[in-house]
């Protein structure tokens, strides 16, 4: 009665041959088949040629970060790590299979390791397609459902089938991470009273009658596993199949199956059952001299008594000890006394020890043994927790280090401990209060110790955007900064910028702090490259002029450093960018996106593609910033910071006249009061009221803008420094009869664009208030605008201005400077993929009587953002996988991507690509393959 789900699997086996991966689980209760499921699909898949990988779940050794994917993987990894499996990306996942990992504390190893387990999977499926069977998924540990969930996202581009067996709403090992693994499901259902009935009469012989199978039924749900149970003990008893017998069945019930294996074990006598009760402790795949050990059993009776439980069914075949099936084991391990279980694994834990087994492997035994504040164990756990962080698995980590303190540990160690918990919460995708932190505050039994420990809460408070406790720890540890040494101050203080300064309702507050340090930085006795960053950040956010905080993020830059705390470098990028120093910006973002890609952090390339972004988009590189904005926003709706990356790629989408894209994405974002106390906040509320305004809505649009600009002018913050949004909300308020608010606005933005001092921007103000004044003197401004611009790299404004300059000569009546103005700027927004201006310099062209011809359909310029960049990557030498490494992507998404590109560049092959796209100058950085290596360590906020 399983040919249905038979043939669903099988179905999914053929799509996932042909290249069409998928992720199915089994659900259903124990005993009701999975596993005879799985091994239907394993002899499908052999049968179709497909390479299969298995790996089983149990809540003994699945305490091991990763372990489930080393079962699962391990084979492969063994047999093909000769002709260098880990290579390129894939290289990121070596630590999940190496004996002992350098320990880790960064926060992006836990996702590169789930992209290098990703690429290793993707390896594997190009040496042919790969079914992966995975048995009782709810005992997996979470590092391993964590990257199946994280392969299941990706797997549809991947020729493989992942299946996973599991039991659902059981309170297992997996327990949480298990509802990641959301995906189709096969379900299956009990057997009928006929399917059992025919069970039922195979082991008692035709004479079983009716009603005896249909007592067994009833007894046993129709459970397979249940049902062969009870069927055996039947079997074994000598029972005629007789009434009375289907009528003491009828009473049993499935409970029953339990003390059915209990029994069958007690007969086999007290070594049998010491021996059992040890593999119960030690998990599946126990060497016999371990459970021999354990058992206290010499070895002749070790062996005599492994033969007796494979004899009887209860052990599987093979030379290392697994239980027949798992709820074998799970009643035997419910018979033992709590305290009885406790003593063996912390026996096991020692004997593990000995033997110098892994340090998780020990750990694992540990966390199930009864605290004795014994100082071995305190460090056997932390040496786990390290190994399990060096394995980008800080879920593991944290369950060890609490079982540490629970040990507990003597008091001076208390404090490196909940320290070190403390840093492994802080590597989880979820919030904490960091209670173990704030102990360790308090505990802290020196200044320097304190400060240790303060610096490690703010970070921990700031990654998980808690900014005002981040600032409140700050604040708190530097009201005795009489005591502390200059260079610590300095860097607290840096601390205390980057965790405050963002927050708008105490950025005037920060700022009085830390004045004297920008005092300090303008007679250059600033050295700490993490303070040039913090104060170029943030003074350009509050006023600084353009060239001083162009000149501190340099300085910044220049330090050798700064590359190993990549986001505090991003963010120095980001401050050229602001202040118009975008071939600068450029050059430096493209070496960051380099080393993101290097490390092989998702978190840090979505960093560093948003930064890129600005620049491309300020340089009128549209389609070069649309890409890096696109695929940082994906990375980042995965990582759950949809919101950051939003603010850089709305503005992308209102320039290229993508205005509903732009609402639905606006819309989808939460705008909450703790949003919009951040200037982040009120950059995605300025830039949701710019694509309100772009789609006819002004009085919400103007509503948004003004909205964000009163939050940030409270703070002394300075909105024009991050988005284009007075131009947007003076023409809003014009056609809105509000003349005299747009004048006033465009007037403080001249002002304040002249205090600030940046090229772009002074130009595009000084145009808009020649839009505004009538006459020569109004012309005078726009041309003064596009002459500003000429020679700077601002090339979307200075495509902005000339337009503003072409209308303004037209409605002057300047017809024919008009059209050669206009003509003008419709190739360069043409060429800058800029197409809302090329629409709005298309429509005013048209009205001075001219015809501009349309857009070109074939060719590069007809090439997507996405489409270009893979051409120009592959023809430069690039293969497929390296230019989806580099990208994020997989494979096939590039294949599909060079597909279009030939079609739309009316070639064939790969070598046609170089002639066809007219390369000319060098690769960027970001487009050259680069070695990969494990992230380095990035202190710091």
């Amino acid at each position: 009665e399983r040919a249905e789900e038979v043939a669903r699997v099988a179905a999914l086996l053929e799509r996932a041959r042909a290249g069409q991966g998928a992720l199915v689980t089994v659900e259903g209760p124990a005993g009701i088949g999975k596993s005879s499921l799985l091994r239907a699909c394993r002899r499908r898949a052999q049968a179709l040629g497909m390479r299969v990988l298995e790996a089983r779940g149990d809540g003994v050794s699945m305490e091991s970060p990763f372990a489930a994917v080393r079962e699962l993987l391990g084979p492969a990894v063994r047999e093909a790590r000769a002709p260098g499996l880990f290579e390129g990306s894939a290289r990121l996942a070596a630590p999940v299979f190496e004996g002992d990992v350098d320990p880790g504390e960064d926060h992006e190893r836990a996702v590169a390791v789930l992209y290098g387990l990703h690429w290793l999977v993707a390896d594997l499926a190009e040496r042919g397609p790969l079914a992966l069977l995975v048995d009782d998924g709810h005992w997996l540990d979470p590092a391993s459902v964590r990257f199946l969930a994280y392969l299941a996202r990706r797997i549809s581009t991947l020729p493989v089938l992942l299946v996973v067996a599991v039991r659902r709403g059981e309170p297992t090992g997996a327990g949480p991470a298990l509802a990641e693994l959301a995906a189709p499901a096969v379900r299956l259902a009990a057997l009928s009273e006929t399917a059992s009935a025919e069970l039922v009469r195979r082991r008692l012989g035709p004479r079983a009658d009716g009603e005896l199978c249909r007592s067994c039924h009833d007894a046993t749900g129709g459970n397979p596993f249940y049902l062969g149970e009870l069927v055996t003990g039947l079997s074994e008893q000598g029972e005629r199949p007789s009434v009375e017998a289907a009528r003491r069945v009828r009473r049993l019930g499935a409970g029953a199956v339990g003390r059915s294996v209990l029994i069958r074990l007690g007969r086999l006598g007290g070594d049998c059952e010491r021996l059992a009760q040890a593999v119960a402790i030690l998990g599946p795949g126990a060497p016999l001299r371990q459970a021999a050990a354990l058992s206290e059993l010499a070895r002749e009776a070790a062996e005599a008594a492994a033969d007796r439980l494979r004899a009887t069914d209860l052990f599987g075949p093979g030379a290392l000890l697994s239980f027949a099936h798992p709820i074998v084991h799970e009643a035997i391990r419910a018979e033992m006394p709590r305290s009885r279980r406790a003593a063996l694994h912390a026996r096991a834990a020692e004997l593990l020890l000995a033997e110098g087994a892994p340090a998780e492997r020990v750990a694992a035994h540990l966390l199930s043994a009864e605290p004795y504040g014994e100082a071995w164990v305190v460090e056997a756990l932390r040496t786990g927790a390290r190994q399990a962080m060096g394995r980008g698995a800080p879920e593991t980590a944290v369950s060890l280090l609490h079982r540490a303190l629970a040990e507990p540990p003597r008091a001076q160690t208390r404090v490196e401990v909940l320290l070190e918990l403390g840093r492994a919460e802080a590597m989880l995708p979820i919030n904490h209060a960091f209670a173990s932190l704030r102990e360790a505050l308090a505990l802290a039994g020196d200044e320097a110790e304190r400060v240790r420990v303060a610096e490690v809460l703010a970070a921990a408070l700031v990654d998980s955007v808690q900014t005002r406790a981040a600032r409140a720890v700050l604040e708190d540890v530097l009201r005795d900064s009489d005591h502390l040494d200059a260079g610590v101050v300095e860097r607290l203080e840096a601390h205390l910028l980057g965790a405050g300064a963002s927050d708008l309702t105490a950025t005037r507050r920060i700022l009085a702090r830390t004045e004297r340090h920008f005092a300090r930085a303008r007679r250059d006795e600033v050295s700490d490259p993490l303070m040039l960053v913090a104060l170029a950040g943030t003074g350009v956010l509050t006023g600084l002029p353009a060239a001083q905080a162009a000149e501190l993020a340099r300085q910044a830059l220049r330090h050798p450093r700064l590359l190993d705390h990549l986001i505090a470098y991003n963010s120095a990028t980001r401050t050229l960018a602001w202040t118009d120093q975008l071939d600068e910006a450029a050059e430096a973002q493209d070496v960051g996106i380099a080393e993101a890609q290097r490390r092989g952090s998702a978190p840090l390339f979505m960093h560093a593609s948003t930064v890129r972004s600005i620049t491309a988009l300020r340089m009128g590189q549209l389609g070069v910033a649309e890409d890096h904005a696109e695929r940082a926003h994906e990375v980042a709706r995965e990582m759950g910071a949809e919101h950051f990356a939003a603010m850089f790629l709305l503005p992308v989408l209102i320039e290229r006249g993508r205005l509903e894209e732009g609402r639905a994405l606006a819309e989808s974002l939460r705008l909450d009061e703790a949003d919009l106390r951040l200037w982040q906040g009120a950059v995605v509320l300025a830039e949701r009221g710019r694509v309100r305004i772009g789609l006819g809505e002004l009085d919400d649009g103007v509503a948004d803008v003004l909205e964000a600009d009163r939050r940030m002018t409270a703070a002394s913050c300075d909105l024009s420094v991050f988005t284009s949004w007075v131009p947007t909300a003076v023409r809003a308020l014009a056609g809105l009869g509000r003349t005299s608010e747009a004048r006033q606005l465009a007037e403080r933005e001249r002002a304040m664009a002249e205090a600030f001092g940046a090229c772009g921007r002074l130009a595009i103000a000084v145009s808009l208030c020649g839009e505004l004044t009538p006459g020569k003197a109004g012309l005078a401004s726009l041309r003064e605008a596009v002459d500003r611009l000429n020679a700077s790299p601002a090339r979307l404004e200075w495509v902005r201005s000339l337009v503003a300059l072409g209308i303004g000569l037209r409605d002057r009546g300047q017809l024919p400077a008009a059209r050669k103005t206009l003509a003008k700027a419709l190739d360069a927004a043409h060429a800058c993929g800029a197409a809302a201006l090329a629409q709005t310099a298309r429509a005013a062209l048209v009205t001075t009587g001219a015809r501009p011809r349309r857009a070109s359909l074939h060719g590069p310029e007809a090439l997507t953002p996405a489409e270009l960049r893979a051409a120009q990557m592959a023809a430069r030498g690039l293969s497929n996988r390296e230019v989806a490494q580099a990208l994020f992507v997989s494979t096939k998404t590039v294949e599909a991507q060079l597909s279009a590109a030939y079609g739309k560049l009316g070639i064939r092959s790969r070598a046609q690509l170089g002639a066809a796209l007219r390369l000319g100058a060098d690769p960027p950085a970001t487009d050259s393959p680069v070695p990969l290596r494990p992230a380095a360590a990035s202190g710091g906020i």
